[in-house]
């Protein structure tokens, strides 16, 4: 059997076609998504080269947290850790001596007042997924929340 389009039904699929390509979501890069992907990096950067500098213009030092599952060695419970951006920061005080990668996979931002992050993130070892729930407060992006899962990586 033969298929069969008439001029109608050809110009039909044609303007749908159009309208479909058009409709497609246009990227729009704005100072206020840089500003945000640039704090997500500065929170990278500082983490691997051993920056508090780096890291206290990426955290909200005074009310910034970050929550983890912690797995109990002996009866295997998981539960929730809370650390203030803080106490956390200071476990990079010194850069790293391996190679580590962080990308970007999507950004979303609320009222250019809210921002939420997914950060891919990999060091030999381990390979992080960190969510960063970040505020603008006094024009500044930082990080009021980070929770991550952990993979590690069998060597």
């Amino acid at each position: 059997m033969k298929n069969f389009y008439t001029l109608p039904s050809l110009f039909l699929v044609t303007i749908c076609i159009l309208f479909s390509t058009s409709a497609k979501a246009q990227a729009v890069t704005s100072d206020e998504y840089q500003a945000v992907v640039d704090t997500a990096y500065r929170y990278f950067n500082g983490a691997a080269n051993g920056d508090q500098e780096l890291l206290a213009n990426a955290f909200d030092m005074d009310f910034g947290h970050i929550k983890m599952i912690k797995t109990n060695k002996d009866d295997k419970q998981e539960t929730i850790h809370t650390l203030t951006l803080k106490e956390f920061s200071k476990f990079f005080k010194e850069a790293t001596s391996e190679t580590w990668q962080a990308d970007i996979i999507s950004v979303d931002i609320v009222d250019n007042k809210m921002a939420m992050v997914k950060l891919d993130f990999n060091t030999p070892k381990t390979h992080y997924i960190d969510y960063l729930v970040m505020y603008k407060r006094n024009g500044n992006w930082l990080i009021v929340n980070k929770t991550f899962t952990a993979k590690s990586k069998k060597q």
